[in-house]
């Protein structure tokens, strides 16, 4: 047994000592998934730190709305479910339409049904049939499960009112989250497991042995499971966008892989070689470590972002693919060495233009000119709509049209009202000389303003649990007054989490609920509403604080293309760097640059031109794409310049460049393309966008190394990256 390998059964020995450890760490990792809606919060800024102090003074705004078919006031089983509940851990209170009904009717000062009816309407009852619905404010318990959250609704409501979960109709952050932790795990557990077969398949295809697609599966399959462990190790839990972590480690992995083994298999066929595997790494060590280094710039550049799951994405892809890059020159040269496939009679063409590469090389050089003016003009065309792309993280862009959680939501608004929260805190000094029926009345007026306006709304307030406020001075008016600025209907009243008292001044609270199903602009709504009350508020010695969901998801829209345009930056310039030392030539590095901006230009922009809004799970995307496009492009430039250094004409290295590299390129596209689009079957529309914009950016960048990179090496141009030691 010779030394190399003796070293290569230690390898896997190891390998294999160590899985155990590795292979916990990831299964630990796939069931740690977690999607608090507050970790979307940008940190640092004005709107989040008004939100924490907004729950500091009336407790958490995440609820749970739940109603079903024939869920009205006087249904019985409104107020067992409620009950019911009520009394578990995972929920603090429950607002019910028939609780408050009772409070509004048998209170002091007595409101007649069809006043409280009206006082309800659009938040707890619909006065047309009298549809209802429960509030349920979740606890902490719930909120560190909300899938158990949701399961407790469903199971109580069941037991209580045999009501099945089929015909419930549920809304709410704590349902939205619960909605998307259960994708998350359909994915991993399933779709990653499918798209594990996929890439297989078509592997195996391509390679035309099942031994070395198995290597180079097992390769990228080990790095996936370590790059999982380090995420669990380090403390962070899996959620919404990590989710895609495993298969585009996976993926990248392959690409690597699959470019070295391409290496293997052209020393093979070669008989002049004497030892295929020494060849495959001397020719394909630089190449590989360039692209592994340059994608991962392109990822760790996500963690200049304000909101956090994208910057642990950034962070651990990044980490993913260093450990990928370790095991690649480890785990698969040590397979290679220890179960070498059979060797294939075909001989290396002796005439490569007579190839598909060589034909391909041949018409690009006629036409460079021509094949160049066209992929630019393309660019120029998609970059002219980049300066008007658009994000969205609305809730019906996060589901399909006909998912159950849109169809809750649409049902809850036809037959209740308005779902999406924003809260209004009105604030009067401490030193105020107003009773709480003065200032309760100014808490009217600016109530009745808000629902004056041009969006159709619904609001709550401790106004809603009042009868008519008092305004002159009858013995009946008089004795309301009283029973208003009782400490008994004080407390109740931040019982209900409708009034709070900070140290220099007391807060009244109205819960403004807008369409979340619609066209509504939150961002645009959120400004009218402030500039609609801030005069009546300052008319009347007060101010007014605004928060809740609706100035977030706002927030955090103009954030996604900020950190989109900055991270995307950050990795350009990085990567150009990297290219500039490697060529030693800025004009080339700049050439070089070309090809790689194609892929995320064309697609962004052309979604701009289709209407597509970006998501969540485009951010991630640009800087991941002009990764993967580098990957590409140093393999490409790397035997396009040793052709040079050779003695070679442009025109012959550029043929040659497109022998050894083109046929792997095309391989990687189609085998990680076909692996991610097992992921557009999600009916979580930022996974599924994702994965056909990868898709979309893999084959932009195909096209991009493949014809506007060798057009510009063809022409004149191309002189850039001549007699370049």
């Amino acid at each position: 047994m010779d030394r190399r390998t003796r070293i290569a059964k230690v390898t896997l020995l190891l390998m294999a000592f160590v899985s155990p450890l590795f292979v916990y760490g990831a299964i630990s990792a796939l069931q740690s998934t977690s999607n608090d809606p507050r970790q979307w919060l940008p940190k640092s800024f004005e709107e989040t730190d008004t939100y924490d102090w907004f729950g500091e003074h009336f407790g958490s705004d995440e609820v749970a709305v739940v109603s079903w078919p024939g869920c009205t006031i006087e249904d019985p089983r409104v107020s067992s479910v409620s009950a019911a509940i009520e009394a578990s851990p995972m929920f603090d209170r429950v607002l019910s339409g028939p609780s408050i009904m009772a409070e509004l009717t048998q209170s002091a000062t007595g409101m007649t049904r069809s006043s409280a009816l009206l006082r309800l309407r659009g938040f707890l009852v619909n006065p047309d049939d009298e549809t209802t619905c429960l509030v349920l404010s979740t606890s902490a318990t719930g909120r560190s499960d909300r899938v158990a959250a949701v399961k407790t609704i469903e199971q109580i409501v069941e037991a209580e009112s045999g009501i099945p979960a089929s015909e419930l109709r549920l809304a709410g952050p704590t349902v939205d989250a619960a909605a998307i932790d259960i994708e998350s795990r359909r994915l991993l557990f399933k779709l990653a497991g499918f798209s594990a077969l996929i890439s297989f398949f078509f592997a195996t295809m391509r390679m035309r042995s099942v031994r070395l697609a198995l290597i180079v599966l097992v390769t990228a399959g080990f790095s996936t499971i370590v790059a999982l462990s380090v995420l669990y190790f380090s403390g962070s839990k899996m959620n919404l966008l990590m989710t895609m972590l495993p298969p585009l480690i996976y993926v990248l992995s392959i690409s690597s892989a699959v470019h070295l083994v391409n290496y293997y298999r052209d020393a093979v066929i070669d008989k002049t070689c004497m030892d295929p595997l020494k060849e495959a790494l001397l020719n394909g060590w630089l190449p590989c470590v360039l692209a592994a280094a340059t994608t991962a710039i392109g990822l760790i550049s996500l963690v200049m972002s304000k909101i956090e799951p994208i910057r642990e994405f950034g962070l651990f892809s990044a980490l993913g693919m260093v450990a990928s890059l370790a095991i690649l020159f480890t785990l698969l040269p040590a397979a290679l060495q220890l179960f070498p496939p059979k060797q294939e009679t075909k001989e290396k063409p002796n005439v490569p233009q007579m190839s598909l590469s060589g034909r391909l090389a041949g018409v690009i050089c006629r036409y460079h000119t021509v094949l160049m003016a066209g992929c630019l003009a393309l660019m120029a065309l998609c970059a002219s709509a980049l300066p008007y792309i658009t994000s969205t993280v609305k809730l019906q862009d996060r589901f399909l049209p006909g998912s159950d959680a849109i169809m809750d939501y649409q049902w809850l608004e036809t037959h209740i009202g308005p779902m999406v929260p924003l809260e209004v805190v009105i604030g009067f000094d401490k030193d105020d000389p107003r009773d709480m029926a003065q200032q309760m009345r100014v808490v009217a007026m600016v109530q009745s303003k808000i629902q004056s306006m041009d969006e159709p709304v619904a609001t709550m307030s401790a106004v809603n649990m009042s009868s008519a406020l008092p305004s002159g001075s009858s013995i009946r008016e008089v004795m309301e007054r009283k029973i208003i600025n009782s400490p008994k209907t004080e407390q109740q009243l931040k019982d209900a989490h409708f009034v709070a008292q900070a140290d220099d001044e007391y807060l009244w609270r109205i819960t403004v609920r807008a369409k979340a199903i619609g066209d509504l602009d939150y961002g645009r709504f959120a400004e009218t509403l402030r500039y609609g009350i801030e005069p009546l508020l300052k008319e009347n010695d007060a101010h007014g604080i605004f928060t809740g969901v609706i100035p977030l998801i706002y927030k955090a829209q103009r954030q996604l293309l900020q950190d989109l345009f900055r991270s995307f930056l950050a990795a350009f310039l990085v990567i150009g760097l990297v290219l500039v030392a490697v060529l030693r030539s800025l004009p080339a590095a700049l050439l070089a640059m070309i090809p790689n901006l194609f892929p995320a230009v064309v697609v962004f922009g052309g979604l701009e031109w289709v209407g597509i809004p970006v998501q969540i799970g485009s951010v991630m995307t640009a800087s991941a794409a002009l990764g993967i496009a580098v990957d590409d492009t140093v393999h490409f430039l790397t035997w396009f310049r040793r052709g040079l250094q050779d003695g070679l004409p442009r025109d012959e290295a550029l043929k040659d460049a497109f022998e050894r590299c083109a046929g792997a390129m095309a391989h990687t596209t189609l085998i990680c393309a076909s692996g991610l689009l097992v992921f557009a079957a999600s009916s979580f529309v930022p996974i599924l966008h994702f994965a056909w914009l990868m898709v979309a950016l893999l084959l932009s960048a195909l096209v991009g190394d493949l014809i506007l990179l060798p057009a510009i090496l063809a022409g004149p141009l191309g002189r850039s990256f001549e007699n370049k030691k």
